[in-house]
C-alpha cells in the first residue's frame, strides 16, 4: 500500500535497549517501516532515537510502539514527540563516501573485543545467517575458515 504524503503524522520518539546499529537499529527500521501506514521509519543508533511518518488512519504511535517492543524483551519506547516533516538526508543519515560506520563499511570486521551482542553469542545461541551474510559478525567466521 502506498501512503500518501498528505495528512501524516511525523514523531519522533526513544529507543532504549539497542546494542548495535547493523543489528538492532536496522532491524527495528526496517519491521516500522513494513507495517502497513508506515510512509518512512528512520532509527538514529547513536541518538537512540526513532522517527516515523504515518497515516494516523491507518496506523498510530501504540502499534508503533508494539511493533518495536515485540522485537525483544529489551527494548523499550518512549514517549512520542511530534515534528515536522523529514527526510533521510535530515537528520545526519547521509553519509559521506568515506564513512566508517559497520553500516557503511561492509568489509569492517569485529575484533576479538568486541562487545557486540551478536559476537558474545555462541553455539545453538547464535542467530543462523545465510551463507552469503556479510555482518562483521559472520566476517569474523569466514575469516577462521
Amino acid at each position: 500500500m502506498t501512503v500518501s504524503d498528505k495528512n501524516l503524522s511525523n514523531i519522533s520518539f526513544r529507543v532504549e535497549g539497542m546494542t548495535c546499529e547493523v543489528g538492532c537499529a536496522a532491524r527495528i527500521e526496517k519491521k516500522v517501516a513494513a507495517m502497513e501506514g508506515v510512509a518512512m521509519s528512520e532509527v538514529d543508533f547513536e541518538a537512540k532515537t526513532a522517527f516515523v511518518s504515518f497515516d494516523p488512519t491507518t496506523t498510530s504511535f501504540d502499534k508503533v510502539k508494539a511493533t518495536i517492543e515485540s522485537l525483544g524483551d529489551d527494548y523499550k519506547v518512549g514517549e512520542a514527540t511530534a515534528v515536522a516533516a523529514f527526510s533521510s538526508e535530515q537528520n545526519g543519515k547521509k553519509c559521506d563516501p568515506d564513512c566508517e560506520k559497520a553500516c557503511c563499511a561492509k568489509d569492517k570486521k569485529c575484533d576479538k573485543s568486541c562487545e557486540k551482542a551478536c559476537c558474545k553469542k555462541e553455539g545453538k545461541d547464535k542467530m543462523a545467517c545465510k551463507a552469503n551474510c556479510e555482518k562483521p559478525c559472520c566476517a569474523k567466521k569466514k575469516e577462521k575458515a
